[in-house]
């Protein structure tokens, strides 16, 4: 099969966490013998390689030109972002007007708009404009173009959750026909499982610190209502982490908050995790929640908030923590920690979770529906 990934972003050795979770299946197809390619919109030019998937940074004309030398195109988080110079309407133009056959995997900001971006907003010039943007302007785009893949054979629509498929219906108020539920696969073989329990007053939490929607002010909070042993560290880097520094101090907790302003490549992540023992994943919006899967697989106690996606794939007292505010999350870290029994039992039902979840099982799924498409 020959493949084309479309997506706004992509890893490259010096920025490897742009949309990962798109190269681990673009890499997973490619050792299965596909040919993929994976093509990024962009006012300049440009080509790499990046373990060993071909990408190519072409104008949206450009990237057109090169379509029908391919048996399915996919897109990945193709938005036309407020503010943007490029945005990507022309790409979904010519996929409409030509019929192109085509899969969207659908993660949640292609089509959200206000209130579920309400934490967001900013009573602004340029906050009312996005508002507008987002609730008037790309809504329609969207749901017309959706509305008109619905109606045709050689289009697909995949959801990594349930939620995240009846919210995009809700919101489009369409019921979408050849629809299918696969999340994100999980690399459990570079993800291993290690017992935890060592390191159990140990926790962590890898975000950017970039939008309110990543929990990280909730994650401070739970500190502030756990035991005095319990520690933090948060690595990420954003505009909120002043806020964050502030939020620390205002609630006492600089020796047991810390904040590591860096990134960590994606191969140091397993060694990172090997040094704690729990994981917060608080959000106030994620389709599924990559890191959070990748942390269950490894054998950290995985906590989370019970909204969104969340609880599809964290069941509390199963295979995780979820509670909805952080008094009641700590006190259920506090519980749970005391019990090494119960602790255990927690993390390896994770690891059995996110094995039914690895990219292998996933990603056999994901090519079937895709295979579907080109035999139609």
């Amino acid at each position: 099969m020959k493949l084309a990934i479309i997506t706004p972003r992509y890893p490259k050795e010096n920025d490897p966490y742009n949309h990962m979770f798109v190269h681990v299946r673009a890499k997973y197809f490619k050792e299965l013998g596909n040919e993929v390619v994976i093509f990024v919109p962009s006012s300049k030019r440009n080509s790499y390689s990046y373990e060993g998937v071909d990408v190519k940074l072409m104008s949206n004309q450009e990237i057109i030109k090169e379509f029908d030398r391919f048996d399915l195109l996919y897109l990945h988080l193709l938005n036309n972002y407020f503010g943007s110079k490029s945005g990507c309407y022309p790409i979904y133009n010519d996929i409409r007007k030509n019929k192109r056959t085509f899969a969207i995997f659908i993660h949640g900001s292609e089509i959200m708009k206000y209130p579920d971006y309400l934490f967001d907003f900013s009573f602004s010039p340029r906050g009312i404009l996005k508002y507008i943007y987002l609730n008037f302007w790309n809504s329609a785009k969207m749901r017309s173009f959706i509305n008109d893949a619905n109606k045709r054979q050689n289009a697909a629509f995949i959801f990594p959750s349930n939620w995240m498929k009846e919210h995009t219906e809700s919101i489009l108020k369409l019921k979408l026909k050849n629809s299918n539920i696969i999340p994100n696969g999980i690399d459990t073989d570079l993800f291993k499982f290690l017992d935890s329990y060592e390191n159990r007053h140990k926790l962590l939490m890898i975000r950017p610190l970039t939008d309110l929607k990543y929990g990280f002010d909730i994650a401070i909070e739970i500190v502030k209502h756990l035991p005095s042993e319990f520690k933090l560290t948060i690595y990420g880097k954003g505009k909120y982490e002043n806020y964050c520094r502030n939020l620390i101090d205002r609630y006492g907790l600089n020796e047991r908050v810390v904040i590591i302003n860096k990134y960590i490549d994606r191969y140091e992540i397993p060694n990172t995790f090997k040094k704690y023992g729990g994981f917060i994943a608080t959000t106030r919006f994620d389709s599924q929640g990559v890191i959070m899967c990748e942390a269950m697989a490894s054998g950290l106690l995985t906590v989370s908030n019970g909204v969104t996606a969340i609880p599809e794939f964290i069941k509390d007292g199963k295979n995780g923590i979820l509670a909805n505010s952080p008094k009641e999350i700590a006190d259920k870290i506090t519980e749970v920690v005391s019990n090494p029994e119960k602790y255990r039992t927690i993390i390896e039902n994770a690891r059995r979770k996110m094995e039914d979840i690895s990219i292998e099982k996933v990603g056999k799924k994901e090519l079937k529906v895709l295979s579907n498409l080109i035999e139609i």
